[in-house]
């Protein structure tokens, strides 16, 4: 695992952003999931495989981020399951590998429900004893964010339909699709919607690039950015592909005053390089000149002669 990875998967399992994010895809900002609502749940998840042979051989798929969430609402009350893929690249096969997870996911709630089933002695037909689940057995929606922190727009398919070398409507029609549910900072135009941090990465990652927009970023809300939380700003950092310097040992972090420190060292560097440059050429010219009085003199000696 990567420095971008470990950063951005660090600063997502923080609940009040993993509700944060879920807030404004489901609910478009609106501050429905509360952090207290999320309960971490093992990420580890065994796939069965057919290997050489015919044997199967297991192997395990590990999700970023997975949490179980329990919502009142209207009178019901909701159970999903909540998982999060931080990208810090573009995943061509994108689609797949959320739906993988995702189904993994229904797969190891229909066999935990089928072996309660069992031992408990709750099935009576025999439907019920072939699947394992009672008629009226219902389990917990999945819901899976790819949150994207890469550097440019992403450019990757976002549907199973996408990815098939068919597009012919007939047969697609018998082929399920699986979209992906995607959280592209390039491509968010109200970030006000967020009530996390994550809002001023979103509008950090959007300037990047621009000198002029992030100068008028950095003074529009100096306030924010000089006060930042220190796993934020690593975000940013890693990223954005920015040297700035991070305290170790302080938790909230000056984002303005590193970017400036980063620009002045930038700059001396830049001067080192030059100075380096011209010394290099001024040697050279001392070496050219004293040549040029070297056969000055023996040019006079042999007129003399």
């Amino acid at each position: 695992m990567g420095n971008k990875d470990i950063a951005t998967k660090k600063y997502m399992s923080d609940n009040v952003r993993f509700a944060d994010v879920f807030n404004y895809a489901i609910y478009g900002g609106r501050q429905i999931i509360k952090h207290d609502m999320l309960k971490e749940i093992s990420a580890e998840e065994l796939l069965l495989m057919e290997g050489e042979n015919g044997k199967l051989i297991t192997r395990d798929r590990v999700r970023d981020l997975e949490k179980m969430c329990v919502i009142k609402k209207s009178g019901n009350i909701v159970y999903m399951l909540l998982g999060i893929e931080n990208a810090s690249n573009v995943h061509y096969a994108q689609p797949v590998r959320n739906g993988l997870y995702d189904f993994m996911g229904y797969a190891d709630q229909v066999e935990r429900k089928s072996r309660e089933n069992r031992r408990k002695g709750n099935l009576s037909s025999g439907s019920e004893f072939l699947s394992g689940l009672k008629k009226e057995d219902k389990i917990a929606g999945i819901i899976t964010l790819t949150v994207y922190f890469g550097d440019r727009p992403w450019d990757g398919p976002r549907s199973l339909h996408e990815m098939l070398s068919i597009d012919d409507k007939e047969i697609l029609k018998l082929i399920p699709d699986y979209r992906i549910n995607l959280i592209d900072p390039h491509e968010i135009n109200n970030s006000e919607k967020f009530m996390s941090d994550f809002r001023y990465i979103i509008e950090f990652m959007k300037a990047s690039g621009d000198k002029e927009k992030m100068n008028y970023l950095l003074k529009e809300k100096h306030g924010v950015y000089s006060n930042m939380e220190r796993d934020a700003m690593v975000v940013i950092r890693e990223c954005a592909n920015i040297n700035i310097k991070i305290e170790e040992k302080e938790e909230k972090q000056d984002m303005c005053k590193a970017i400036d420190d980063m620009m002045k060292d930038a700059r001396e560097e830049e001067h080192k390089v030059m100075q380096k440059k011209l010394d290099e050429k001024q040697n050279r010219l001392d070496e050219y000149e004293k040549e040029i009085e070297e056969l000055k003199r023996q040019l006079a000696e042999k007129q003399t002669a």
